[in-house]
């Protein structure tokens, strides 16, 4: 379900361009991307998880799903090996390979949030954070990406909902993990932010360029980054094997 721009054959009915920032663009990335103003951020589609083939690392066709609605019916915590199991992260249609410079394992929330946006995910229920800070194949981006643990699916909407409503009114945001040089611009409030919810579970993820430049709006490279870490590492590949009870 990690920051309007859409992809070719959609368009989020909500989306209405920022005070700040209006240029237009396509999607070219696997998830649906809205591009906006507090920095920017990315809203990924609603398409229903699907398990995939093995070469994925995910779950088999036939395996029956959780749909992990609750903490109650899924109460094991997220653990860094299962969310970052080793140094390097592979995903996306071309296998693309992700070096893993920082992992971090967090019991409140707001260590990994701003503003309002805490006590949005304290009202959800949020009790974990488990993020790690990556570099692109190319060298050129730094992603932080990672999980909030929420008590419900339902809680989990909310949050979704409202960080984009936070930064629609520069009122609080989702905060990046520095891991050294050139991952600086994490930490800054014009980095991009990507979200997207699963069962009661948030994956979102923030990207900077690592040369402290800006992310445009039509940049392809951030958009395929951001869904290959939300989308398909996050969302679908580690929470396909939670729900599998891998």
């Amino acid at each position: 379900m990690l920051l309007g721009r859409v992809l070719a054959a959609w368009r989020s009915p909500d989306w209405r361009p920022p005070r700040q920032w209006r240029p237009t663009c396509v999607l070219t990335a696997l998830a649906v991307l809205a591009l906006c103003g507090y920095g920017t951020y990315l809203v990924a589609g609603d398409d229903p998880p699907v398990a995939g083939a093995e070469a994925t690392g995910q779950p088999a066709a036939a395996t029956v799903l959780r749909e992990l609605t609750s903490r109650a019916d899924d109460p094991r915590p997220l653990t860094a090996g299962e969310v970052f199991p080793g140094s390097v992260v592979v995903a996306g249609p071309t296998g693309a390979r992700y070096r893993v410079l920082r992992v971090q394992t967090l019991e409140r929330c707001a260590g990994a949030a701003e503003g309002e946006v805490v006590p949005l995910l304290e009202a959800a229920g949020c009790n974990q954070v488990v993020r790690a800070t990556l570099r692109s194949p190319d060298g050129d981006y730094a992603v932080t990406a990672g999980l909030l643990n929420l008590s419900d699916a339902d809680g989990a909407e909310t949050v979704r909902g409202g960080i984009k409503s936070l930064l629609d009114a520069e009122s609080g945001r989702l905060r990046g993990l520095p891991a050294g040089s050139g991952t600086g611009g994490l930490a800054r409030d014009t980095a991009q932010l990507g979200w997207h919810a699963r069962g009661h579970f948030l994956a979102y993820a923030v990207i900077a360029r690592t040369d402290g430049g800006k992310i445009y709006p039509d940049d392809p490279t951030a958009r395929q980054v951001l869904s290959d870490l939300i989308e398909q590492h996050l969302r679908t590949r580690v929470l396909d094997r939670r729900a599998a009870g891998s």
